[in-house]
């Protein structure tokens, strides 16, 4: 079998001088109604087999999320429903995967995102803004213990890179529009 090499591939636009139709994914979806695909879904996927291999692959830490997205999407892909009709059946897909592989006893994380932590940053982050406008507009006096706790906090949340560039400045919109850059490349040019 000879290897594939950089030449191999098929060039920009090849694919608007093939038949058209000739994708499984452009012809009409082998199932038209919601209740059908969530049904074919419900079915395909009561087998312990491939629970386990989900299991498996939770139990590594990957979430449920990708895996439901990944099982629709090669429905569409292969014809049997829209796009629509997955989007739709996903939650149900969803909750049935996940109860399956929980009954096993392996923990579930739905999606690979910390609600919670992302919430805790945005709220660091705020307060990081608000401390720093605030020294700003009142000015540093060292003999103000508070002003010199909060700057120390601010401090100490710049070395541990809370995504702010500066503590000291405190852009707005307004002055992120004014730092736009120039416009680079061949349609720039007048």
């Amino acid at each position: 079998m000879p290897i594939a090499g950089p030449f191999d591939r098929p060039i920009p636009g090849e694919s608007l001088t093939t038949e058209p139709r000739n994708n499984p994914w452009e012809q009409p979806p082998e199932m038209a109604d919601s209740k059908d695909v969530a049904k074919y879904y419900l079915e395909r996927l009561n087998n312990d087999d491939i629970i386990d291999d989900f299991a498996a692959l939770c139990q590594a830490g990957v979430p449920l999320a990708p895996i439901v997205e990944s099982t629709y999407l090669q429905g569409v892909m292969r014809g049997l429903h829209t796009l629509d009709a997955g989007l739709v059946v996903a939650p149900v897909i969803h909750s049935f995967l996940k109860q399956s592989i929980e009954a096993l006893g392996v923990t579930v994380k739905d999606t690979g995102e910390d609600p919670q932590a992302k919430a805790n940053e945005a709220e660091k982050n705020r307060f990081m803004m608000l401390a720093t406008k605030y020294l700003e507009e009142e000015g540093m006096d060292e003999s103000d213990p508070g002003k010199q706790m909060l700057s120390e906090m601010l401090e100490e949340g710049q070395e541990e890179d809370m995504g702010m560039e500066e503590p000291n400045e405190v852009e707005g919109p307004e002055e992120e529009m004014q730092e736009e850059q120039e416009p680079m490349g061949l349609m720039a040019k007048g």
